[in-house]
Order: structure tokens, then sequence, then C-alpha cells
């Protein structure tokens, strides 16, 4: 999407276009991420479960990941995909966008080539608001996917959940485990951009013939540097030309005979 709403004359990007480039990448990771998601947390959540189980006289019967992805079937393995959804595109919209802007006004791409700390570094810092602001959409889908146990409350939609949370717990409810995320999203989506641009440095994609918008305006300016030496030069042999200058003769004004003597 990036190389799509680049502009190709300029090699950049308008801010408005990196954000949407960057909320198109979390709706699409959806369809993927949304089935493991849920499931992961059923496991999670049937841990608990036999831990409590623990000396009771309730049969306790573990589920594979196999049997989760069965009983849910298909529509069930989206349930809270509108949550995964509000999660995931304003998370994208500003991981990238922070990500792109610190590397370009932070450690100055463009200008010098990014190294493995650079890299790391502003994946690290963009994960940082990003996790923490996607916190909220986070908590009403994890309230949304797993099971009530008897008592709980249970919740039926997006809307639904985000009012029984706010009238039961209060706003502060919503950003239940944000530094936790922090602490997760940060190094996670740090490694992986650092390993992303790394990897796409040897093996560029199919057709990127040019490179990345970055390493086009590096190559440009490059270009345009050489072009400037050139006109210097030849601005500086038709000032020498034009002074009727002979190179490698010597002005017979200022040689002066011996004597034969001497």
């Amino acid at each position: 999407m990036r190389s799509r709403l680049t502009s190709k004359d300029t090699g950049k990007i308008a801010f408005v276009s990196e954000v949407i480039a960057g909320g198109t990448a979390g709706a699409c990771q959806v369809i993927f991420t949304n089935p493991l998601e849920i499931v992961k947390i059923r496991l999670q959540v049937q841990g608990e479960i036999l831990k409590e189980a623990v000396g009771t006289a309730a049969p306790i019967v573990r589920r594979s990941a196999l049997t989760i992805v069965k009983e849910l079937g298909l529509l069930g393995l989206y349930k809270g995909a509108s949550a995964c959804l509000l999660r995931d595109i304003p998370f994208s919209a500003i991981y990238f966008s922070c990500y792109s802007h610190i590397k370009k006004d932070i450690f100055h791409e463009g200008e010098r080539r990014l190294g493995m700390l650079d890299l790391l570094l502003a994946g690290a810092l963009a994960g940082m608001p990003a996790a923490y602001l996607a916190t909220p959409a986070d908590v009403i889908k994890t309230r949304l996917q797993v099971v009530a146990k008897k008592g709980e409350t249970v919740y039926t939609g997006l809307f639904d959940a985000a009012r029984k949370i706010y009238k039961e717990e209060g706003f502060k409810a919503f950003f239940k485990g944000g530094p936790a995320r922090v602490l997760r999203s940060s190094p996670q989506f740090g490694t992986t951009l650092m390993f992303y641009e790394l990897i796409h440095r040897m093996v560029p994609f199919p057709g990127d013939e040019h490179g990345s918008p970055a390493d086009r305006l590096r190559q440009q300016s490059q270009e345009m540097s050489s072009q400037a030496t050139l006109f210097h030069a030849e601005h500086a042999l038709r000032i020498l030309h034009n002074a009727n200058y002979k190179f490698g003769s010597f002005s017979q004004q200022n040689i002066k005979l011996q004597p034969a003597s001497q």
C-alpha cells in the first residue's frame, strides 16, 4: 500500500496516505489472526479452569486446539472479529506511521543507511503508543472471545461489551493490561520490522527494481551530486580555455637564457 500511495516523482508519501496504508494492512491481517487469537484465548482460559478444578469433584477434560476449532466451526472462529478490526486497524495505522517518521526524523533515513540497532529501536519505539492506545479494543475483543463462566457477565456484541464494562468496572477497565501489552508488543514488533528490513535489502520484492522510496531518493541525490561535480569541472575548463591557458607548455616570457659558460 505504501508503494502504491508513494509519489513516483518525489519518492515521498503523504501522512494521510501513511495512515491509510497502515490501517489497510491491519484490516487484512484479521482474516488470519482472529481464528488464531480465539483458539489461543480458549486454551489459556482452559489452563486456568483446570487449575481451579484440581482437588474438586468436577471432571477435568483437556481440549486440544483441534477440538476447539471443531467446536467453534468456521463462523465461530471469527467471533469477535469486529473488535479485532477495531484493535488492529488503529494499531497498524499508528504503528507504521510512527515507524516511518521515527526512521526519517530521528534516525535520518535517506541521509545514511540505517543499521540493525536503528531499525530495532525505531520499531520498538513505534510499538509503544500503538500498543497502549489499542488496549481498549483488545479488552473488548478478549471479553467477547472468552467463554463466560457461571456467574460472569455475558457479552452479546461489541457495543454491549463496551457498555457493560464501563458500567460495571469503569473507564480504567478499558486500559487493563496496557503496560503489559506495551512490554510485549514493543520488542516483538521492533524485532519483526528489523528482520523484515534486513531481509528486504537482501531479497527485494518481485518487480521492485529500484528498491524502496528511500533508496530511490538516495540514488537521485547521488546522481544530482555527480551532475553538479561534472558541471563545476566543465565550468572550470571553460574558464581556462577562455583565458587561452596552454597546458604543458612554458611561457616564453618567463624563460631566461643563461650564458653558455654557466
